[in-house]
């Protein structure tokens, strides 16, 4: 079976890339070998427009059975610590539409020029149909936006008009969107960095998120390297 797996940035796999370095065969940069598998990494820079692109543009060249996207992102709530590894169930496009004179949102999937249900949306939702089976890891619903959250009134606006989102990022959608339009199984795998509120670094747990994301990575890899 050929895998992919694909971040915004290296440095958020680096500790992923030693560890199939040391428990599988490196066939060259970027491409290691169990018996039954092939995985390939692929670092597609950070945005919407990085992923679509470098994601396609790798499709064009390569199947895959499965493809793996991982990274980090920010919690809307506090009900869980910093570091804590998710399996996103659900992406969405947060930020494409139109600002009303008010200073409101309109979703572009609210208006005429686009159907909210067209493939592959549901309701303007894009969803993973295999996440309603996993055990793995807690699930949580994902939006993604051009521009990182930073104040807390811009948090109090994408909450009240997205109640259900949990985890910010500036990927998951894009990435979403391309697995589904191919019809690829995935899976999306995000780390809380911080918490989305008054931007202030100094809060953010960046260390301790990346190392759990690539706990949980080299966990899921030694499970499929056995299959």
């Amino acid at each position: 079976m050929n895998l992919l797996l694909t971040s915004a940035t290296y440095f958020e796999v680096t500790q992923t890339t030693d560890y199939l370095d040391k428990h599988w065969h490196k066939v060259e940069e970027g491409t290691w070998k169990s018996e039954n598998h092939e995985i390939h990494l692929l670092v597609t820079g950070v945005g919407v427009f990085n992923t679509l692109y470098e994601l396609k543009n790798r499709l064009n060249h390569f199947s895959y059975s499965l493809i793996i996207q991982a990274g980090i992102g920010g919690a809307y709530q506090k009900n869980g610590p910093l570091g804590k590894v998710y399996y996103i169930a659900t992406e969405r496009f947060g930020d494409i539409g139109m600002e009303e004179k008010d200073g409101s949102f309109t979703s572009i999937f609210d208006t005429p020029l686009i159907d909210k249900n067209s493939f592959p949306f549901k309701e303007g939702i894009l969803i993973n149909p295999e996440a309603s089976f996993t055990k793995f890891l807690p699930l949580a619903h994902g939006i993604t936006l051009n521009t990182v959250t930073g104040t807390s009134s811009k948090v109090d606006k994408i909450m009240l008009k997205y109640p259900e989102v949990e985890i910010e990022n500036m990927e998951g959608a894009s990435f979403f969107y391309v697995c589904l339009k191919e019809k690829i199984p995935f899976m999306s795998i995000r780390s809380i960095s911080n918490y989305v509120e008054d931007r202030n670094k100094e809060n953010w747990k960046m260390v301790e998120a990346i190392e759990s994301l690539n706990n949980t990575l080299a966990e899921l890899l030694e499970i499929m390297k056995e299959m």
